[in-house]
């Protein structure tokens, strides 16, 4: 049974650290999916099952860019044809577009779209990092794509020891 959003909840990131599965060759599969500020808006569905440490390798150097030089983010997930483009949308405001299928991203293909606080779901991006890499940390599991994700993370908040 999938659990639905509340509206309540703060949109950004989301990782399910709960039923994380890991195969023979070391790949981390676990439920991540961003969600809508304030609504049930949830993409691609609540606990979409896919690789997080890959995920959160290459959609954070993407974010950083766009909140360090305006350049937008094309964020992609792994299984599905699913991705997400991110985008300014204001001065502190990024805005969040959906797209389902292999079509070029353009308005007319958009099967979501929302506006979101930038520091907000930039953080919840290094917060849901820093999830997955404490319980990889916890369980001894260390590769080249822990190590990725660990570099995008430093890079992305110095200030931060991880």
């Amino acid at each position: 049974m999938t659990r639905r959003a509340k509206a309540t909840d703060v949109g950004g990131i989301r990782v399910d650290l709960s039923q994380v599965q890991r195969s023979t060759a070391g790949a981390l599969a676990a439920p991540i999916w961003i969600i809508a500020d304030g609504t049930n808006a949830a993409f691609p569905e609540v606990e979409w099952s896919d690789f997080p440490v890959l995920l959160l390798g290459s959609w954070i150097p993407s974010l950083r860019r766009l909140r360090e030089r305006g350049q937008a983010a094309e964020c992609h997930f792994m299984d599905g044809a699913y991705r997400f483009v991110v985008g300014a949308g204001g001065p502190t405001e990024w805005r969040v577009t959906c797209f389902e299928g292999r079509e070029q991203p353009s308005v007319a293909n958009a099967v979501a779209e929302w506006v979101t606080d930038a520091q907000a779901f930039f953080t919840s991006g290094l917060v849901a990092a820093r999830s997955v890499l404490g319980y990889c940390d916890s369980r001894g599991w260390w590769d080249d794509d822990t190590d990725r994700l660990r570099e995008a993370v430093a890079l992305a908040d110095p200030q931060a020891a991880s």
